[in-house]
């Protein structure tokens, strides 16, 4: 029997070797390890093959703190209560308010996947020691306030904001409304900090001068609703509720049966994709639309799941063909013909499509943004993603490292 263990981080110091004598080869893959002396021995004495890229040797003595693992945000601020020697791993965005210096000492280690928010001043020592980052780090000037990513500014903003002020907005910020009172917060000598600013076209002179110089600066018509939103289904209750004329920063949807909605909107803006059902294309001739861009959906469309599968009685009955877009896997049965497939399928955006060896150029022809094509099973998918061709159909000629005998183990923090 063999063991392969794939983590972030894989803690040894409590190793009992009892647990691992059954196991002729153990492998494992992790970017920290965490070991003792005692816990050095046992490995040594054990068939053990790691590879890490960072070996880190700490007593359990020395460790009074505890592991977190969070996904979504953190924030750490000078308040920040912890227990000294915490280690932490946040799969999401952490936040690091000014003066968060000597909490950021009391943990022993921080793994960030995804981003970092902090003050300049937090930035200028980065990176310090049991700090990794895999991602990005903005940085705001310490004494401006940090806001949502995507902030919203309105009529209220200008009567709320202290003078000589400023504000962080790590994406973008939005000006929501025509009442959104601009020459009040230049006399406040308020500032702003971002990526990008919307700003309407009335309000352009006077407010481009309160924006940091590299923020990027896109012009709303006044008459538009601004709606942020990641995938918008335009359909009646949408329209009534943000009106006729619209700008949509993100992606919208028009399926076939709102199709009549069309006629009720005077001009639409999607500052992303905008996908529309075949019967819709003629109809959108008829107002002013602008996008990043107009995808047309022919026949049925299945979206934004985790899972989608396609067999060959589903495919076949579909007149209009099959498109599937934004799912995280896509599974194809075995007895579809890779002719129907490239007859009736469409793929865009997708992270994974499993399929047969026999099926696998079809599916490429007809898929777009796709992460990887091909076997669901185990031997293909760790291969992929551990440095083995990912070109491996269901059978393979060789022998691999993922034989039938061998047991896996997955995990953010795995404790031997």
């Amino acid at each position: 029997m063999k063991l392969r263990i794939n983590c972030e981080t894989c803690d040894a110091r409590k190793i009992n070797e009892e647990n691992y004598k059954e196991f002729s080869q153990i492998k494992v893959y992790t970017e920290e390890l965490i070991v003792d002396d005692r816990s050095k021995e046992v490995l040594n004495r054990l068939p053990f093959n790691i590879k890490a890229e960072e070996v880190r040797s700490k007593d359990l003595s020395e460790d009074g703190g505890k592991t977190i693992n969070i996904n979504g945000i953190y924030e750490i601020s000078p308040q920040s209560n912890v227990t000294e020697g915490t280690s932490i791993t946040i799969n999401g965005v952490l936040k690091v308010a000014p003066g968060s210096q000597e909490a950021l000492k009391k943990f022993s280690r921080i793994s960030v996947n995804g981003l970092i928010l902090c003050p300049k001043s937090i930035a200028a020592l980065l990176p310090f020691p049991g700090l990794t980052i895999n991602g990005m780090t903005k940085a705001y000037p310490d004494n401006y306030t940090l806001m949502d990513n995507r902030y919203k500014l309105d009529k209220y903003f200008a009567m709320r904001a202290p003078e000589n002020s400023g504000y962080f907005a790590a994406n973008f910020i939005y000006d929501s409304e025509m009442a959104v009172d601009f020459a009040k917060m230049a006399e406040k000598n308020i500032k702003f900090s971002t990526d990008k600013a919307y700003i309407r076209k009335s309000h352009i002179e006077t407010a481009i001068p309160l924006f940091n110089i590299e923020a990027e600066i896109a012009e709303i018509p006044d008459d538009c609703s601004v709606v942020v939103a990641d995938q918008s289904e335009i359909d009646s209750s949408f329209i009534d509720a943000n009106g006729e004329s619209l700008y949509i920063i993100g992606n919208a949807h028009i399926s076939a049966e709102n199709k009549d909605m069309i006629g009720k909107i005077k001009s639409l803006i999607v500052e992303g994709n905008l996908t529309v059902d075949a019967d819709c294309e003629q109809l959108l001739k008829e107002i002013y639309v602008k996008c990043n861009k107009l995808i047309i959906s022919r026949g049925t469309t299945i979206e934004d799941v985790a899972i989608a599968s396609i067999d060959r009685r589903t495919l076949e009955e579909a007149p209009g063909g099959i498109t599937v877009r934004d799912c995280a896997l896509l599974k194809i049965d075995k007895d579809v013909p890779a002719e129907l497939i490239t007859q009736k399928l469409r793929v865009r955006d997708c992270a994974k499509i499993t399929c047969s060896s026999e099926q696998k150029a079809a599916v490429s022809a007809v898929s777009r943004d796709v992460a990887f094509i091909g076997s669901d099973n185990i031997k293909s998918l760790f291969g992929n993603l551990f440095g083995a061709r990912s070109d491996e159909g269901y059978e393979e000629e060789t022998p691999s490292a993922f034989e039938d005998d061998t047991k896996y183990i997955n995990a953010e923090y795995y404790e031997l």
